[in-house]
């Protein structure tokens, strides 16, 4: 349920992030997801899912959530909605579908946790070139082709949120942070969302639009979180990754079928080379 909510944010939400001022977009992705944890803490408190205050927690712990808001929510949704305006949501899927070798990266050469396996070599191949494909369809289809570049930058800030959260998450349990996190994060893009609202052209916003809104907000920040979190109590870590190998096609799939972009030669073998090599590297 969280690959497929995934999934049809990059193809849902792209609507918003055409028709909304970047800033604007994100600014309200943030306070508006934040909003809702605030309000469901009472309740996640109630039923035990959340086991501390901020008050109580250690102050090396409130600085990893200021540092996890700013990676995960500051700059990687900023970059994310930004991109998405400026490329298709087939590209943005499968540039994303990077995050795996990007963790793997930062493991051997930054943090020096794993070390560089010959084994993954092919696969890391096979994904790199899907990607590959994926832009050269982006340059040939699309009326903006840098926007790939936005999201790419995206996915390292993102690689960097996913290297730091596990030990806060497991100290203090995956739901609590979460909220935390993304609470902080959207306080953070306060100023962004002043700014956006100043910059955002004052033509009234389609149902489409406000649609879009929603589900970004609602699916991609909140829903698409707390499905994770639960899926966590059943699977390993390595098994959830797994699921990261379905969002290139089922995002391919989708975008075709909804008419956004055409389904070439180039798409489709892009989606079946990342799909492949993220299956082999998870192995």
């Amino acid at each position: 349920m969280q690959t497929a909510i995934i999934c049809g944010g990059y193809v849902v939400g792209r609507e918003a992030a055409v028709r909304l001022d970047p800033l604007f977009l994100t600014g309200l992705r943030a306070f508006g997801s934040a909003v809702i944890f605030a309000v469901l803490w009472r309740p996640f408190q109630s039923q035990g899912w959340i086991g501390f205050r901020w008050a109580e927690l250690p102050r090396r712990d409130k600085v990893a959530v200021f540092k996890l808001a700013a990676l995960g929510i500051l700059f990687n949704q900023l970059l994310f909605n930004w991109g998405l305006r400026y490329t298709t949501a087939a590209t943005t899927a499968l540039i994303y579908a990077l995050t795996p070798s990007v963790v793997y990266a930062l493991s051997i050469w930054f943090f020096r946790k794993e070390k560089l396996l010959l084994s993954r070599i092919g696969a890391l191949l096979l994904i790199y070139a899907g990607v590959v494909l994926a832009l050269w369809h982006n340059l040939l289809h699309g009326t903006h082709g840098w926007g790939w570049l936005l999201i790419l930058t995206a996915v390292g800030f993102w690689a960097w949120y996913l290297h730091l959260s596990p030990p806060v998450l497991e100290k203090h349990g995956s739901i609590g942070i979460t909220a935390v996190i993304m609470i902080v994060g959207g306080l953070m893009h306060l100023p962004t969302l002043g700014i956006g609202l100043l910059r955002q052209n004052q033509i009234p916003l389609s149902p489409a639009t406000w649609g879009s809104l929603g589900y970004l907000i609602l699916g991609m920040s909140v829903a698409s979180y707390l499905l994770l979190n639960a899926g966590l109590k059943y699977l390993s870590p390595t098994q959830v990754a797994l699921y990261i190998s379905l969002q290139p096609v089922g995002t391919t799939l989708l975008s075709a079928l909804l008419g956004q972009e055409p389904l070439t030669w180039q798409l489709a073998l892009a989606a079946a080379l990342s799909t492949i090599g993220l299956i082999l590297f998870q192995r």
